[in-house]
């Protein structure tokens, strides 16, 4: 039977609070993720592409963009690259397009970047929040999966690697953790799921395929709240510089603090 997926409203930070504690208080990990706007899907990057659809198209693409990275990046380097997960994770920090799309285990963190929109045309922002144990135990039945977040020594991402024929890849994106290559990723304690062989977002994922019940979940901010409850993720420190340790977040968070 399909799952109905859970989404709760808010109207002030201590409901948002409240909110999240429910949901860590039920499990024994949870990550979170922020969207301006409540319309963006759970997709990574590389499958927003305006022309390519298919997940052949989107391979191939995924294999073009890599070689070009690799042989247009090395100037800029001031390490090798240790191997094609070393490569993705680099890819994804630096925004090119790839199968990741990122999460992290901070719920602040998240919440900073469903508040991030500015301007007249606010829109409903969402925090989504994901039981990446519970996920990765149901997008990985078929072989009898018990446990974990996974991460680059796992056997079972070597099917998800790049250059992976798609025949052979699995179908739904799994949670894993990165390496930590950036003081940015540090603070954000950034986590991911890597997709599969499968364009479908997470949110149909888990209505569809039998996942785990409440292994997902959104919250709802109205754009009439986010305001306020933006200002009270500040007081609680959770500012620019935080999210971002280095001269761009300070900068950023010095033009709010000073009127611009």
């Amino acid at each position: 039977m399909p799952n109905t997926l859970e989404t709760i409203s808010v109207s002030n930070f201590n409901e948002f609070l409240e909110q999240i504690e429910c949901f860590q208080g039920e499990r024994d990990a949870s990550w979170y993720r922020g969207c301006v706007d409540i319309t963006y899907k759970l997709i990574p990057s590389l499958f927003r592409h305006a022309q390519k659809r298919t997940i052949e198209d989107l391979s191939i693409l995924e294999s073009q963009i890599a070689i070009r990275f690799v042989q247009r990046s090395q100037p800029f380097l001031n390490r090798t690259l240790q191997n094609d997960w070393d490569k993705l994770f680099l890819m994804q920090h630096y925004g090119v397009p790839t199968r990741l799309l990122d999460w992290s285990e901070n719920p602040f963190v998240a919440a900073y970047f469903a508040l991030s929109g500015s301007g007249q045309k606010l829109k409903d922002a969402a925090l989504w929040m994901c039981d990446p144990i519970a996920w990765n135990r149901s997008a990985l039945q078929h072989i009898s999966f018990s446990g974990g977040v996974l991460d680059e020594s796992s056997d079972q991402l070597r099917t998800y690697a790049l250059g992976t024929p798609i025949a052979q890849m699995p179908k739904q994106p799994i949670m894993v953790y990165g390496t930590y290559n950036s003081p940015r990723i540090v603070a954000q304690r950034g986590g991911f799921a890597l997709f599969g062989h499968s364009v479908d977002e997470m949110e149909k994922v888990y209505k569809l395929d039998s996942f785990s019940k409440g292994s997902l979940r959104r919250i709802i901010i109205p754009k009439d709240k986010i305001i306020e409850i933006r200002e009270s993720l500040f007081r609680k420190g959770f500012t620019e510089s935080v999210v971002f340790p280095d001269l761009d977040g300070l900068s950023k968070e010095m033009k709010r603090v000073f009127g611009f």
